[in-house]
């Protein structure tokens, strides 16, 4: 029953002890047995009680039991990826004034993390983070493996990779039945480059996707393994391509344009890598042209029609480097580390090789080991091996082989 919850919650309100709530109904110890829910008690006396607080226990407990279904629902939304829907049933958990009873306490400030997390507010949703991480102890396991899966979040889009995948691989199961988590461990894999343990929790989830008509995540996870399959070695390029466009087909049908643009920018990606510089290019123009400049997104397709380019040799250096320093000036604008490629660039364009590879050196290697970006940091720390080697400084070009060495270990068995 949660008659006593509702009492106690709307006495609090009040400003009301127990005593003065109760006197003429019922005794203080009878009260508060009611309020912690260890005894039984008559309609009549929640009746008195409920009255004497101006409220109808019957309507509340109805309230209740709606906001109950709201979170679930506002979970399930953002699950979904409905943005609408989660932006409305937002709107009207925040005006519940039962919104602040302790049973409901710790799920909504876990999705409102979520929220957070999915608007990209990282500072909003550190806060709550830190604020649930002291009462952690005492979750149930529910919420418990829920703070798990919303921390792996947290920590992915923060660069923190290995973290997201520790705490993702705590999870306990037996107590937490919403399996997207896989997705988040299918990224941070992937980030690592542990590519066969990447497609196979992307396999997980895809079928759980499936399951739960999740049409978006649907996409994502069949872009995830498109992306594994040929992240090894090129994979039939007919194929790759048809299965991106039924991707993109499906976008068109739920008109969601920036996962079309997500989808043309790994095509783009994946031609640039078989040397196809000129399709390369053409589909990072359409990434580009789906999405604001003011995203992250819009930055990456950038850098990629960037060095698309100046493989290709395909226009001038002087129109590479107008469109480079726009990239730096929207990314330090923004305060992303994406200013970093573009500022590469700039000093490629220039043929400033001593500080690029200074940059690389003092700002590239440090940041990617700080996130653990394996891909990046062998490629880096190979050109920085070559350019050490050339300039006879022995004895750096022998750490760097030594760094190379350790980050060939796999990950793929986390300890």
């Amino acid at each position: 029953m949660i008659d006593g919850r509702i009492i106690k919650f709307y006495r609090e309100k009040a400003g009301l002890t127990q005593g003065q709530l109760c006197e003429g109904i019922c005794s203080v110890t009878h009260l508060s047995k009611i309020e912690r829910d260890i005894t039984e008690y008559s309609g009549e006396i929640t009746y008195l009680l409920s009255k004497r607080l101006n409220i109808c226990l019957e309507e509340e407990t109805d309230r209740y039991e709606n906001l109950q279904l709201k979170l679930r629902l506002w979970h399930d939304a953002l699950v979904m990826q409905n943005n609408q829907e989660s932006e409305k049933l937002k709107s009207e958990i925040e005006k519940e004034n039962l919104i602040q009873l302790q049973d409901f306490n710790v799920f909504y400030q876990l999705l409102s993390v979520r929220y957070y997390l999915s608007h990209h507010k990282l500072n909003a949703a550190k806060v709550i983070i830190q604020g649930l991480q002291k009462n952690e102890t005492v979750f149930s396991p529910q919420d418990r493996n829920m703070f798990r899966h919303v921390q792996g979040i947290y920590y992915f889009l923060t660069g923190k990779y290995r973290d997201c995948i520790q705490i993702l691989i705590s999870i306990d199961q037996s107590h937490y039945h919403h399996f997207e988590y896989y997705y988040h461990l299918s990224l941070a894999y992937h980030t690592v480059n542990a590519n066969i343990i990447s497609y196979y929790y992307a396999e997980k989830v895809l079928d759980y996707f499936k399951k739960t008509l999740n049409i978006k995540r649907i996409i994502d996870t069949e872009m995830m393994m498109l992306i594994q399959l040929n992240s090894k070695e090129h994979h039939d390029i007919n194929e790759t391509k048809e299965r991106y466009d039924q991707l993109i087909r499906t976008c068109d049908a739920i008109n969601d344009k920036e996962r079309k643009s997500k989808l043309y920018h790994n095509l783009a990606f994946d031609l640039y890598r078989r040397k196809e510089y000129k399709e390369s290019t053409d589909y990072f123009k359409k990434a580009i042209n789906l999405v604001d400049e003011k995203t992250p997104h819009y930055l990456l397709s950038l850098n990629g029609m960037i060095s698309s380019n100046l493989k290709g040799n395909l226009i001038s250096n002087e129109k590479l480097m107008e469109l480079a320093k726009k990239g730096l000036n929207l990314a330090k604008s923004s305060k992303s580390d994406l200013w970093i490629p573009f500022q590469l660039q700039l000093f490629q364009l220039n043929q400033e090789d001593d500080q690029y590879y200074k940059l690389i050196e003092t700002t590239v290697l440090p940041h990617l080991k700080n996130i653990g970006f394996t891909t990046l940091i062998e490629h880096y720390e190979k050109k920085l091996f070559q350019y050490f080697n050339q300039k006879g400084e022995t004895q750096k070009a022998l750490d760097l082989a030594q760094s190379y060495m350790q980050s060939k270990m796999s990950y793929e068995t986390p300890s």
